[in-house]
């Protein structure tokens, strides 16, 4: 556990950075930029990330599957760099002609609810260029232990760029057009410090090496590359389908509004996706080693403390949803509702652990894609039916069902292949500890300013659910944690 934890930690501190100055970031967007041009940012990302899981034709996967296979830095990784980044390149070509093709259609779908979507399109090409390459090299130095790199430059450094470029609006230095092309530079930077940074470490081996592979392995490589594209095409959509949607129905107005409101729930899954860099490759190894029982506990422990977690940043939020709302200009009141939907969903995420991750490195892999298709089934027909009912919030409302199903689905699929129950009695514990640390925090007078509020009403949440998971022991690992940080200032509990 000792490289999970040290490589897992940094990146939560970066991440955690990352969404202190995301908050800052959203914050000053919302007053900055109309609700038209926040949806303008927030499509151009969407459909970037639904294009560019096409366009690696899968081999993001296959890296974090096959590369211990390949792996022998003496002799290159045996060219395994050379196939993925000839394979990415094919792919990316493959998508910009799909995106020739549909271009019209975009255009005359968005000509009158989105007109400034259509007037900023020429930038997704080159946003889905650089995030296709930026999730193979992060991929690729994840699978090679460098994992710190990507949460670096994604989660901190891109943000501190992206309000450098605020402050030069802010103060009308610069108009929208090049606030527009300063912020898709932010966006596309971090690919260009990844290829930086793995010449700089020696992993750069672009020298195509033949003979390695046998014909098993190819096969198995086939395989998962298809099964990569289906299910990952079929996951971006469910992660983005829900902006564009909001685009096509109600226009880049309210896709902006969304778009703000969704980053707050969003918040509670910063921890996960910070565990899930560095798991892929440990739980794909072990696999490999066929350490079953080690994947279990990883997978105990994963439920346990992103329970923690995810409980501890969901009530804080709830406790604090009125200041939130204070903070936001008062167009942006209808995202009150999305914060809570999206939020309790993603909840459900984090308490589900490093499941899907389990899942795509095992032997069954290609029951996740059918999970996938059911869920993007879902996803399409709730949002349908929903948003023209209740508006925005019938999107987050389809979003945060669609996770939860999914993540019972995987549960299931778990305890009937691997006979894998992450849960007991501390997770209940958990549950009624949240709840209890909720209720003072939610009902305290309110501070009469905004952010002395804020501090006051999250020290009493946070302070009465540690002293909580201390004294009944619901996170023994978490425990650990916080008693050996304690101990270093004399106190002990």
């Amino acid at each position: 556990m000792g490289i999970i934890e040290k490589q897992a930690t940094k990146n939560v501190i970066y991440s955690y950075l990352g969404a202190g100055l995301g908050f800052i970031t959203i914050m000053w967007l919302s007053h900055l930029l109309s609700p038209a041009e926040n949806g303008v940012v927030r499509l151009l990302i969407s459909y970037a990330a639904l294009f560019s899981q096409f366009a690696n034709l899968g081999f993001t996967s296959v890296t974090i599957r096959f590369f211990p296979y390949f792996k022998n830095k003496d002799k290159g990784h045996h060219g395994f760099l050379f196939y993925a980044i000839f394979i990415t390149i094919i792919g990316f070509f493959l998508c910009w002609m799909v995106f020739i093709f549909i271009k019209p259609h975009i255009i005359d779908s968005n000509q009158e609810k989105s007109k400034l979507f259509v007037d900023y399109l020429f930038y997704l090409m080159p946003l889905i260029l650089f995030t296709v390459f930026f999730n193979l090299f992060d991929s690729y130095l994840r699978a090679t232990y460098y994992s710190i790199i990507g949460s670096f430059t994604k989660d901190l450094l891109q943000r501190i760029l992206i309000l450098i470029v605020l402050f030069f609006y802010f103060f009308k230095l610069i108009n929208f057009s090049v606030f527009m092309f300063g912020y898709i530079s932010c966006i596309c930077l971090p690919t260009l410090m990844l290829l930086f940074f793995i010449i700089r470490k020696n992993e750069w081996h672009i020298k195509p090496v033949k003979g390695f592979m046998s014909k098993e392995l190819r096969s198995e490589i086939l395989k998962l590359s298809i099964y990569s594209i289906l299910a990952g095409s079929a996951g971006a959509i469910i992660l983005n389908i829900d902006a564009i949607m909001v685009n096509q129905l109600l226009g880049e107005k309210q896709t902006g509004i969304y778009g703000i409101a969704f980053y707050f729930g969003a918040i509670i899954l910063i921890p996960a996706r910070s565990l899930y860099r560095i798991m892929s490759s440990i739980i794909a190894e072990n696999f490999r080693t066929n350490k079953i029982e080690e994947i279990h506990k990883l997978y105990e422990q994963s439920c346990n403390g992103q329970l923690t977690i995810g409980i501890l940043l969901y009530i804080g939020i709830c406790a604090n949803i009125n200041n939130i709302m204070l903070l936001l200009p008062e167009e942006y009141a209808i995202g009150k509702n999305i914060i809570l939907i999206i939020g309790a969903g993603y909840l459900v995420e984090m308490a589900t652990g490093i499941n899907q991750v389990i899942i795509a490195n095992s032997k069954y892999y290609q029951f996740d894609m059918y999970i996938v298709f059911l869920l993007v089934g879902i996803t399409i027909l709730s949002n349908w039916l929903l948003i023209p009912i209740y508006g925005i919030t019938g999107s987050a409302i389809a979003t945060a069902f669609t996770v939860t199903f999914g993540n019972v689905l995987r549960y299931i699929l778990l305890f009937n292949k691997y006979k894998m129950q992450p849960y007991n009695f501390n997770s209940i514990k958990l549950i009624v500890i949240g709840t209890i640390a909720f209720l003072p925090g939610y009902y305290l007078p309110f501070m009469n300013n905004v952010f002395v509020d804020i501090t006051i009403r999250s020290t009493v949440v946070a302070g009465i659910f540690t002293l909580l998971i201390l004294k009944t022991e619901a996170a023994p690992e978490l425990n650990f944690k916080i008693r050996k940080n304690l101990k270093q200032f004399s106190i002990d509990l």
